[in-house]
């Protein structure tokens, strides 16, 4: 009887140990549940404030709904989180309108003085993750020229890039400074390019041989733009 007794009362403490470590484990299980739902919670409003954001920026600033400015999506992120850098960004959207406009009325005097007038110009911007600013014009320019002429000029300038490129090998310490402005850009384009540093702006300029290669490049621009910020794409990055 004493070892029935014993035998009782062992069932019975084990039935309450593991009864209270079942409970244990179903309240972390819910701890951990509840956080991870908060988690999801936080990341959803946290993206709904930047997709907020950006549709606020589309409807108040022209250059935003043409489609020719690309925002980083890590650097929209900072700015819809930071009135002082979002006031950075919108500081300068208000300037990119007299921004193309001096680029325009500077490149068709150029143009201008060489005999040739600008038929297309159209300006794209892109801020990067780290705030910094790049800036392409495409830009078609008529000349007057026979095609004999034009594939004339074509090929001059092909082999002006190519000894310049020649040289820039030749001379390795101002290769730097050197390839950015003056090397053909390689993405099989039939185009030529220069690039210009203006107010810490990195501004390239390309010259296409009809608006629609132009609005080619513009749209493969876009496309292959990194990080480049959609209402779809995941910013927790």
């Amino acid at each position: 009887m004493a070892i029935s007794g014993i035998g009782n009362n062992y069932n019975n403490v084990y039935e309450g140990t593991y009864a209270a470590q079942k409970n244990e484990t179903a309240k972390k299980t819910e701890t951990k549940e509840a956080a991870s739902a908060q988690a999801g919670k936080a990341q959803n409003t946290g993206e709904k404030a930047v997709s907020d954001y950006y549709s606020y920026l589309q409807k108040n600033y022209d250059c935003m709904s043409n489609g020719n400015v690309t925002i980083s999506g890590g650097y929209l992120k900072k700015c819809a989180g930071d009135s002082s850098k979002a006031k950075e960004l919108e500081d300068f959207l208000k300037k990119i309108p007299e921004l193309e406009k001096q680029g325009y009325e500077q490149l068709s005097a150029q143009n201008k003085a060489m005999g040739g007038t600008v038929t297309y110009y159209q300006q794209t911007w892109m801020f990067n993750k780290d705030g910094s600013i790049q800036s392409t014009v495409y830009s078609v320019t008529e000349t007057g020229m026979t095609n004999a002429e034009k594939m004339k000029k074509n090929m001059d300038e092909r082999l002006e890039k190519q000894k310049e490129k020649k040289e820039e090998a030749e001379k390795a310490e101002r290769a730097k400074e050197k390839k950015a402005g003056q090397e053909e850009k390689q993405n099989g384009d039939d185009r030529t390019s220069e690039v210009v540093m203006a107010e810490g702006i990195r501004i390239e300029y390309v010259k296409a041989n009809s608006e629609e290669e132009a609005v080619a490049m513009q749209n493969r621009e876009r496309e292959n733009a990194k990080d480049a910020y959609r209402q779809s794409v995941n910013l927790s990055a």
